[in-house]
């Protein structure tokens, strides 16, 4: 029965998807906006939890101003979406000359110049898809780190649009074998880094204040193979098709102490990160439940 549900699942996804390659980008982009306010609004789809997170991030604002910024998260995932699913018809070298700005390329340029690889440690925020697609258009070796998605069409079609923009795919269950080897060869290997990891697969930082299980790969990666780890934000701007792509350097010096180590490097991107978010509040994932594993008795707030 899952089966059946998922091929639907596709089939419709496929034929919207048809619709999305034919009309023009900006058309498309503007009904990304308007699904996510059907979303929001209409189907009110994950809108307690996105609720419920923005409160407790954002607990000097007040209702009006925590609904707006629902409103345009869900906006501006709905034309995340539309760019992605767009990858077949971008021609992301024009896009590069007109729409898109970068900053912090030396960071990279750096290292391609040492032969060094690095983890490049990113968060559901913006356009991530297409940032990575720029990236590889500008000529920087890049692979994702994915895991697979519960329906395996859907799945399949996503990672054909990044690989047919240029994209390396490194499957999660490969993932000590196939980021090992990336890193070591000079690829940079980016990572998303911003849900919920679980008690066995996180670790707890500081995220707005609270203890936040964080997924530790990146660290681990970053420490074991003796590369920086390098943050990347994709930056929506009006009109609604133009983007700033940044990167930049986490510094951080070892202590000599594994687990520590592996703490204090992901405590320091998680803070970066958190940083970006208060800048901008409508660009990150906020239909997930980030705080959702606890540490011993603390009061969970979903």
């Amino acid at each position: 029965m899952k089966k059946i549900s998922h091929l639907i699942e596709f089939i419709l996804l496929f034929i919207f998807n048809i619709f999305v390659l034919i009309i023009p980008l900006k058309l498309a982009l503007w009904l990304g906006r308007r699904l996510g306010d059907i979303a929001f609004v209409v189907l009110k789809i994950r809108r307690d939890v996105v609720m419920k997170n923005l409160s407790f991030a954002f607990s000097n604002k007040n209702p009006d101003e925590l609904f707006d910024i629902a409103r345009r998260t869900y906006q501006n995932f709905g034309m995340s979406m539309i760019e992605l699913l767009s990858f077949p018809k971008l021609k992301l070298k024009k896009l590069i000359d007109t729409k898109i700005e970068f900053e912090g390329l030396e960071y990279l340029d750096e290292l391609i110049a040492q032969k060094q690889g690095a983890v490049l440690v990113a968060g559901h925020f913006g356009s991530w898809e297409l940032m990575g697609a720029a990236t590889c258009q500008k000529g920087y070796p890049l692979d994702f780190l994915v895991g697979k998605q519960h329906n395996i069409p859907v799945d399949n079609l996503l990672n054909f649009y990044r690989k047919i923009k240029k994209i390396g795919i490194i499957h999660l269950k490969m993932a000590l074998k196939g980021v090992m080897k990336a890193v070591k060869t000079g690829r940079f290997v980016a990572m998303l880094s911003d849900q919920d990891a679980g008690k066995r697969d996180g670790v707890f930082v500081n995220f707005f204040c609270r203890p936040a299980s964080t997924p530790k790969g990146p660290a681990v990666f970053s420490l074991r193979a003796g590369v920086p780890v390098i943050m990347g934000f994709c930056i929506r701007q009006k009109p609604f098709n133009r983007h700033k792509i940044k990167f930049l350097k986490v510094d951080f010096n070892k202590t000599g102490d594994d687990e520590k180590d592996i703490e204090l490097l992901t405590s320091k991107y998680t803070q970066i990160l958190e940083g970006f978010i208060k800048k901008y509040p409508d660009h990150w994932f906020w239909f997930h439940k980030r705080w959702k594993t606890v540490i011993d008795n603390t009061p969970n707030m979903y």
